[in-house]
């Protein structure tokens, strides 16, 4: 099976390049719009890739790290900054360093030479032309999935060239209601994002496909972590999900116990404490209740 990217002629392929460039050029490529002056809010560097590591991963969900791995390339900053972000020495601090196009091509053909099961994108958005232009030099050596794993809150414009290059989505559904996404995030209108781009999935609905040996080869996972203190978001969330379910989006949930207050948490007292076990299984009950299909993390208590 071809992934997305190799079934796009070098046409296809150059026009969504172009796009991509024009989006990041006027500051439109996600929904802080911020007109394309330096320095960006989301941290992206004038010329080249910032990235902080090229790594193969095992701690996604099943299927996609498989047992060689998911080839994770974590990019250095992002838009949402959210204030809990475990990974905010690269999020927040900007941690990592700049590659040419030439050299991020390069290490992505380190990572493929060492058999992961897909190339996964975590939050890409600024410099996704810049990749895109990377991958095209690679185009005979990328024959593996493209992962976007992604924060879930995207202009139109760019998620429409996301869903041509993407085989499987690591979609996040931080909130159902904007109260937690304006305390703690710095995409204020995080629902409204996050709705549009459910939608356009839905209409897209993006087929569950693994190989042989189980190894997901398109699809879509959607992921939640439930945050202390705010068990009614998720529960919100959850119930957004089932109308989409019946709706007939093919999709399956990683449902996230997993969270510590990091980085700023310790300045908000309401997130300032780890998860309890009551306030994980009012969300778990839920997902038992509605058969929403995939993985519940267990709890650590």
């Amino acid at each position: 099976m071809k992934n997305s990217l190799n079934s796009l002629s070098e046409q296809e392929l150059s026009a969504l390049i172009s796009k991509a460039q024009g989006l990041f050029e006027s500051g439109l490529c996600c929904p802080l719009e911020c007109g394309g002056s330096f320095p960006r809010p989301c941290g992206a560097v004038e010329s080249g890739i910032k990235a902080a590591s090229f790594s193969v991963h095992e701690g996604e969900e099943p299927p996609v790290s498989g047992w060689n791995g998911a080839g994770n390339i974590f990019f250095s900053g992002c838009s949402a900054k959210c204030v809990f972000c475990q990974n905010w020495p690269i999020s927040h601090e900007n941690n990592g360093r700049v590659y040419s196009i030439e050299e991020f091509g390069e290490n992505v053909v380190k990572l493929l030479k060492k058999k992961v099961h897909n190339i996964n994108l975590v939050t890409s958005d600024h410099y996704l032309a810049r990749i895109l232009e990377s991958f095209r030099n690679i185009r005979n050596e990328l024959t593996v999935p493209v992962v976007y794993n992604c924060n879930g809150a995207h202009t139109k414009e760019l998620f429409e060239i996301i869903l041509e290059i993407s085989d499987i989505f690591l979609f996040d559904v931080k909130y159902a209601d904007d109260v937690p996404s304006i305390e703690f995030s710095n995409i204020k209108e995080y629902v409204r994002y996050n709705t549009a781009c459910l939608d356009r999935l839905l209409e897209r609905n993006i087929p569950w496909v693994e190989n042989d040996l189980g190894i997901l080869q398109k699809g879509l996972i959607i992921r939640h972590l439930v945050l202390p203190g705010y068990v009614e978001n998720s529960v919100k969330v959850i119930e957004k999900l089932k109308k989409y379910k019946d709706n007939g989006l093919n999709f399956k949930l990683s449902l996230m116990s997993q969270y510590f207050p990091a980085y700023k948490a310790h300045d908000h007292p309401s997130i300032n404490r780890k998860l309890t076990k009551e306030e994980y299984s009012q969300v778990t009950s839920l997902v038992e209740k509605y058969d929403i299909d995939g993985w519940i993390q267990d709890l650590e208590e």
